[in-house]
């Protein structure tokens, strides 16, 4: 698909003012670490060697850091005030590995605590001093927000239930008063699914401080196989939410919405044609800087569609064989994504258009994931 001339010149119009209006919230929230000049991102992979990594490179596709962890991790984040990289297990996965990115040592390896396991996505708070990870509670199947503290060597000291089961990605707000929660809404016994017929998934915000229950969002009743994994948080409180659908592959359901407190969730529409290239599967989504735009990637369609956040359209899709991860850069209007098939990739707005980014080391598989490194 193509940027419209509408859209376009309604892009250039607001360009000047997202990129100066927005530079100091930027920074407030998340400076993000430069080293020679060039921007760092996290992320996942799988070798050709079958191993598995967590990574640092730069916005040219140089890498700076490749350490092995024990099995598949899913999200890797950094810390907000040391050079440490945190990589957590993809669910049923028991580990975080804390790894410091300019040393190339390790940090610490954190295990869940006995009868319990990660879902593959954690938040460290602004200040530096906590971990907060959703995880499983095995012997209630209750979905928890776990809390460890940093200080004291990385004790869990707080544990909320996240008002659902299955709990996948969290995100701290900016003001660091309340976590917003996927609910997947899936039981599982490894791998393996087990409650398709009558899952509930949900979107929760939780008070970051007591755990206590501040909103909960549903979809409706015929939607409840769509499952809430992914999601971000723009500097204005939207949601955006990447489902991944659990029914028929032929049914015709939401696998986007969005969200703002106090509003019922809002699915977003994509045209039947685009819809029934995507396989149901939505993978990561993520605002652009100015969270004005979001991209959500499906790489079981190859695509990755960008949408006008401000009037709920969908610009236009950008062919990406197999990408999933997606980060914002410094820029507005402007993304980076990377590929299971190794690759990284410039994505903009304006023209929706795909610069290589060519990486230097040995190939890899990307995870599902990147983010910033930030500083």
């Amino acid at each position: 698909m193509e940027i419209n001339r509408r859209q376009f010149l309604k892009w250039l119009t607001i360009a000047p003012a997202v990129s100066s209006s927005f530079s100091l919230a930027a920074k407030a929230e998340d400076s993000q670490a430069i080293i020679d000049g060039q921007a760092l991102y996290a992320s996942a992979s799988q070798g050709d060697d079958g191993l598995y990594y967590i990574h640092v490179v730069n916005s040219e596709g140089h890498e700076l850091m490749r350490h092995p962890v024990p099995d598949r991790a899913h999200q890797v984040i950094s810390h907000p005030t040391r050079p440490w990289i945190l990589g957590i297990a993809r669910r049923p996965g028991t580990f975080i590995e804390i790894v410091d990115y300019q040393t190339l040592t390790l940090v610490k390896r954190v295990e869940s605590e006995p009868g319990y396991h990660l879902y593959g996505h954690a938040q460290v708070t602004d200040d530096g001093r906590y971990i907060i990870t959703t995880e499983n509670n095995m012997a209630t199947d209750e979905g928890m927000v776990i809390v460890r503290d940093i200080e004291d060597d990385f004790a869990v000291v707080k544990r909320f239930r996240t008002q659902g089961i299955g709990p996948h990605q969290v995100i701290l707000s900016r003001d660091q008063k309340t976590l917003v929660v996927a609910n997947g809404g899936i039981r599982t016994e490894g791998r393996e699914k087990t409650n398709l017929d009558t899952m509930k998934p949900s979107l929760v915000y939780l008070d970051a401080h007591s755990g206590a229950l501040l909103e909960q969002a549903f979809l409706a009743d015929e939607y409840h196989q769509c499952s809430i994994r992914h999601i971000d948080l723009s500097a204005q409180g939207q949601v955006i939410i990447a489902m991944q659908y659990q029914g028929h592959p032929a049914d015709q359901v939401p696998i986007m919405a969005s969200h703002r407190r106090g509003e019922p969730l809002r699915p977003l529409e994509i045209p039947p044609a685009l819809q029934s290239q995507l396989d149901q599967y939505c993978g990561s989504a993520c605002f652009d800087q100015s969270g004005l735009y979001a991209a959500v990637s499906a790489p079981r369609g190859d695509q990755v569609m960008i949408w006008d956040m401000m009037d709920y359209t969908l610009i236009g899709t950008v062919k990406t064989k197999d990408g999933c991860g997606l980060a914002r850069t410094h820029k507005a209007g402007e993304f980076i994504v990377s590929t299971g098939r190794g690759r990284l990739y410039h994505v903009d707005v304006a023209g929706l258009e795909r610069k290589a980014i060519r990486f230097d080391a040995t190939p890899v598989h990307w995870d599902n994931h990147l983010f910033p490194v930030i500083a």
